[in-house]
């Protein structure tokens, strides 16, 4: 290169080093619209326990228990109904307005005004003695996903309050709370009542058969809109955490199967500021902004498992990940599928040598020899310089290659399926599987046994290998039809 070369220090901060993903239509990934769960939740009117909540819905019984005049019932002087403030004749009472507003007001302080009105008119409809004439009619009330524990345990013992306990039940189903009315509590799931958790059982239960046409596995979700693409595609952002811990992590905030994951094109750095375009096999984007709603010791957004501080982010060095730019699209993000990266890099304490006096001599300096560095790079390039995250995860693809270019396939197939640090406890176990399907058999004596044993491990761990281990998902597809 024709300049003199200068010296300057990089990645002094994680904002000196920032990565924007370039997709191949050439949109670049910007996180420029920020969600958090809905409804907002205010956490000053949280009720931390039980005794709280059923101190405050006690004293909304006793309010009921009360007689107010506005709510006497007046005889019907033609006689065409009865009078429901009689007790002899059997009849229930109807519920006097006023406890309407009582309960919507303690649903409020929970879940936000709109669902709670919704949840009381849902209510209000089955308060009556007749039977729905329609038997499809909704037996229950989804509330929306709500990511504070705290507040999904407020919720479930104000439903078993006395002020609700004689109308509603409630459960869980695919992450949210479902309010059903008493009159449909033998069409809830059968695991919902087990352990003595009336009221808030699990629905997601491997034994529930009720909601699933009686297979196992738990209440089936709804059916996915034939209208809408498969891909929930969104921007991931992050600071001081590499990709592959932040989709980890993005799995297990938002409880996702990390068997299905989280589809990307490619790696981002952990030491920098970073924006990419991500993909979800049909999930609803309610389901991702748990992540938005964890705090970060001080700034929101989803803080990472990994938060090991260290240098100078937007949050004193935790680590960051928020998701953003929710679309649905039909295209999978796969690694390899981007046309490239942005990168805006700030470089200081740039030291360009040289003898000038003053000040005002050196910054001209500096900015003549910068201008020349720059020519030279467009002019010439650069020499593409292979960091570590180019060997891998577990930095052994070079050992890989060069089995291949041996020849030796066997010994490059045993090198990506051996054990390898820092996976998920069904992957290890399944590798370990792997490594030790010959075990009991004399390999080199009886070759059949040990292809029918090779094609049977393969079938039994491809379900644990993650639908992203695309070598790993490669090797015992084929070898399960195709062994040794």
């Amino acid at each position: 290169s024709p300049h003199e070369g200068f010296a300057a220090v990089v990645k002094a901060r994680y904002s000196d080093f920032v990565v924007h993903e370039v997709d191949r239509d050439g949109n670049i990934a910007r996180l420029e619209s920020l969600e958090t769960p809905q409804p907002k939740i205010e956490t000053k009117v949280v009720q931390p326990a039980e005794d709280n909540v059923n101190a405050e819905a006690g004293e909304n019984t006793k309010k009921r228990k009360e007689p107010e005049s506005a709510n006497v019932p007046t005889p019907d002087p033609d006689n065409k109904r009865p009078n429901n403030s009689s007790s002899e004749t059997g009849e229930t009472q109807k519920t006097p307005t006023s406890d309407w507003d009582s309960r919507k007001e303690d649903l409020t302080k929970l879940i936000g005004d709109s669902p709670a009105q919704e949840l009381v008119s849902f209510l209000q409809k089955y308060e009556t003695d007749e039977e729905p004439a329609d038997k499809d009619v909704e037996k229950f009330y989804t509330l929306p996903l709500i990511s504070d524990k705290q507040v999904r345990r407020s919720v479930h013992f104000l439903i078993k309050s006395p002020a609700f306990s004689s109308m509603a039940r409630a459960d869980n189903h695919d992450g949210k709370i479902r309010i059903w009315h008493k009159r449909f509590e033998k069409s809830m799931p059968k695991d919902t009542f087990k352990g003595g958790n009336r009221g808030g059982g699990n629905g997601n239960n491997k034994n529930s058969r009720s909601d699933n046409g009686g297979k196992r596995g738990g209440p089936k979700r709804a059916p996915w809109p034939r209208d809408r693409p498969d891909f929930l595609r969104f921007v991931l952002y992050k600071e001081n955490i590499d990709t592959s811990t932040a989709v980890r992590d993005v799995n297990r905030m938002a409880h996702m199967n990390p068997r299905k994951g989280i589809g990307y094109a490619g790696m981002k750095d952990k030491r920098g500021i970073t924006t990419q375009f991500c993909t979800a096999y049909r999930m609803e984007k309610e389901q991702l902004l748990a992540v938005n709603a964890r705090g970060t010791g001080g700034s929101g957004g989803g803080a990472a498992e990994n938060a090991s501080g260290g240098g100078n982010t937007s949050t004193k060095g935790v680590s960051v990940i928020k998701l953003g730019n929710f679309s649905y699209s039909s295209d999978e993000a796969r690694l390899g599928t981007l046309s490239g990266n942005r990168f805006d890099i700030v470089l200081r304490n740039i030291d360009v040598g040289g003898d000038a006096d003053d000040a005002g001599a050196q910054k001209q300096l500096v900015q003549q020899k910068l201008e020349n560095a720059g020519k030279a790079l467009m002019a010439t390039g650069f020499i593409n310089y292979f960091g570590m995250q180019r060997f891998g995860r577990s930095h052994d693809t070079h050992e890989v290659g060069i089995a291949v270019l041996k020849g030796d396939f066997q010994a490059a197939i045993e090198i990506i399926m051996r054990e390898k640090n820092g996976e998920s406890s069904f992957i290890t176990e399944a590798r370990k599987r792997w490594m030790n399907r010959f075990e009991s058999i004399d390999v080199s004596k009886d070759e059949d046994a040990a292809r029918e044993a090779e094609s049977k491990c393969a079938r039994a761990i491809q379900r644990d290998i993650g639908r992203f281990m695309v070598c790993e998902k490669s090797i015992v597809t084929t070898l399960s039809r195709q062994p040794r």
